[in-house]
């Protein structure tokens, strides 16, 4: 937009909403037998000031200053002029709507005003220090919709995120160049914790849960070893080791050559209870064997449990064999 537009435009709001609040309040100091410089300084006194101090605030901000007390000061200043314009709605038996007529020009001038130095005070406190303002995640309408909560936890976490790191930039000189490690920082500090932590265990992963969250401390990410582990969900780290196959065990291999030469077993089950009896019982052994006599398409998950209930049950013949003329007792 043209700023002599925009300036023009905030003058002309500016003028009518003082015009506007300074009949309300003229008329009330008008009700009290007040002179007429008396009314017309009432308006100046509660409007104008509250005005000025929007103007200190924006310029202490600027300044690196706590801006707290002038914006203080201008709300307190605008909640007397709108109590004053509520007062003159009562004497003219305006209700609530002549309430609002009055009022609502002193809220708007101000927020107007609070909105059109925001973004020069912030670019000022960017410029001296370094600091970014705070900016909400851009998570869209449907986040908040399906996972309000989900939503809420991460706007907070940026937020405490936020906070933790306030104070800590460093100004750097304009015609010094900015490091790689300055680089990584800012562009770390606008990822969310848990794509940083993610990013950083693929980078490193052999790094155990505490030295990735120092490491990425050292990029702006403010994050503790046990953050770390949740995130990753406590999940150890998968190093992948080569090694030979190892030679397969005769016995298992003229096993399976008995089972696809002779007759076939006529379910699973079967099968299975073959294998155990012949000592085949290791899991991977038995599940290659039945899908060489069943094909392909037999179902892994079905073959280990009826392999660990064959197990089962054999043991348990064992057992009830004891004392009963078996070889439990010598």
């Amino acid at each position: 937009m043209n700023r002599t537009a925009w300036r023009i435009a905030l003058t002309v709001v500016s003028v009518a909403a003082l015009g506007v609040t300074g009949w309300s309040l003229y008329a009330v100091a008008h009700h009290y037998d007040a002179p007429k410089p008396i009314g017309i300084a009432a308006f100046a006194v509660f409007d104008g000031t509250a005005y000025a101090c929007l103007h200190l605030a924006s310029e202490a901000s600027a300044a690196g200053r706590s801006a707290i007390g002038a914006r203080l000061a201008s709300l307190g200043m605008a909640g007397v002029s709108v109590y004053l314009n509520n007062f003159h709605a009562n004497l003219v038996h305006g209700g609530t709507p002549a309430a609002v007529l009055f009022s609502a020009p002193t809220l708007a001038l101000l927020a107007v005003s609070e909105l059109s130095w925001a973004g020069p005070r912030a670019a000022k406190k960017a410029e001296q220090r370094g600091e970014q303002p705070f900016r909400m995640p851009a998570l869209g309408g449907w986040s908040w919709t399906i996972a309000p909560i989900r939503a809420g936890r991460s706007v907070k976490a940026r937020a405490i995120q936020y906070i933790d790191q306030s104070g800590q930039a460093v100004r750097t000189d304009p015609d010094k160049p900015v490091t790689a490690t300055e680089r990584l920082r800012k562009h770390f500090a606008t990822l969310d914790p848990l794509d940083a932590i993610r990013l950083g265990h693929e980078s490193q992963p052999d790094l155990p849960p505490a030295e990735l969250a120092a490491l990425l401390r050292t990029y702006g990410v403010n994050i503790d070893a046990v953050q770390v582990a949740l995130a990753l969900r406590g999940r150890p780290t998968e190093i992948n080791v080569d090694r030979a196959d190892p030679p397969p065990d005769p016995r298992i291999e003229l096993t399976r050559a008995d089972m696809l030469s002779g007759p076939r077993p006529d379910n699973i089950t079967a099968a299975v209870r073959e294998l155990v009896r012949r000592g085949v019982t290791d899991r991977e052994s038995v599940i290659s064997i039945t899908c060489d006599v069943f094909g392909p398409d037999t179902n892994p998950d079905t073959v280990r449990r009826t392999l660990t209930r064959e197990i089962e049950r054999t043991q348990k013949d064992t057992h009830d064999q004891v004392g009963k003329g078996g070889d439990g007792y010598v």
